[in-house]
Order: C-alpha cells, then structure tokens, then sequence
C-alpha cells in the first residue's frame, strides 16, 4: 500500500451530503450496484440519487446522508439512515421512535478494505441516531452484498439472523443491531 493512499484514509472526514457530492459517489454506486451477474443496475442507481436528493422511498421515508471526503474534497463513500422499514420493525420488534436503520453504505473500490472508511461512516450515523434519541441501530444486507457482512459483523453487536425473502424468492437478508 502506498503511503500516499494511506495518508487519503487518515486523513478522512465525514460531511453531510451536498448535492454537488451526488455526481462523484455516482462512480461509486456504478462499482456496487450490480445484479448477481454482474450487470449495473441503473434503475435501482437513479432511485438511490432520488433518495439523495430528498425523494421517498417506497416506504414513503426520506433518508439522511453522510459522504466521507479526503483531504482534497474527493468523495470516497456515502452512508445513510433513515426510519426503520415495516418489515424491520417486524423483525427487530421495535418503535421508529427507539430504532434507526442503516442504508445505502458504500465505499469506493479506489481505496483499501480495511481503511477505516465505513466504520468512519458507520459511527457518524450512530452517533447522529444517539443525538436523536434512538436506543439502536438496525441494517440489513442481501445477498449481492455477501462480501460486506463480516464488517456489519465486527461493527454491529449481534447479527439477529435472516429477513426470509427480502430481496425476492429465496433472497435472504441478513440482519444485525447496534446498541446505542
């Protein structure tokens, strides 16, 4: 690894999103969003840029963004949360006024896995959840992002097992809870 980049993760800092920062984590999402074949998913892509410029989800919820920057303004990843979904409510059985869910945590493929990147992201939203009021912190994961599950494994206090059929016949995803 190049002092170079790793100086870029040191020197990282967590922002709101601006709408300017919308255009650079497009690359990003490009990288991540992919079918299980590989193929970008551009429609699911244009709904997360909805989603970072205040649109509803399909659960009527507007999400809240964080984007982690290097020393020179570049857009490294993005981050969200918002009010727990009804089947996580379900699943985790809690209140949006005790829970908060993780979503939309990306970190671009240009900078090294283990860089302290999305656990940066990770505590920015736990500590805004805190600053709410929020007793805890849900996510889930389905199975195009298998790869990222140990690191909700690490950061998260407890996998809280399967949301059967979450992203479609047979697409489990796996779920985890953070006290806060």
């Amino acid at each position: 690894m190049a002092n170079e980049e790793q100086a870029k993760i040191i020197n990282v800092e967590i922002h709101p999103l601006g709408e300017n920062d919308i255009a650079q984590l497009e690359p990003i999402l490009i990288q991540h969003v992919r079918s299980d074949a590989g193929e970008i998913l551009l429609n699911e892509i244009d709904d997360i840029k909805r989603y970072m410029k205040g649109g509803q989800d399909q659960y009527g919820r507007t999400r809240t963004y964080f984007v982690a920057k290097d020393e020179t303004g570049k857009v490294l990843g993005c981050t969200a949360y918002s009010q727990p979904d009804p089947d996580m409510l379900r699943h985790f059985n809690t209140t949006p006024e005790l829970s908060i869910e993780l979503l939309n945590n990306f970190v671009s493929g240009e900078v090294f896995r283990g860089g302290g990147i999305g656990r940066k992201l990770f505590t920015a939203v736990c500590n805004e959840a805190k600053k709410l009021g929020k007793k805890q912190l849900v996510l889930n994961s389905g199975p195009r992002y298998k790869a990222s599950w140990g690191f909700y494994d690490r950061v998260c206090d407890e996998s809280y097992g399967f949301l059967p059929d979450k992203f479609g016949k047979g697409r489990h995803a796996k779920t985890w809870k953070k006290a806060l």
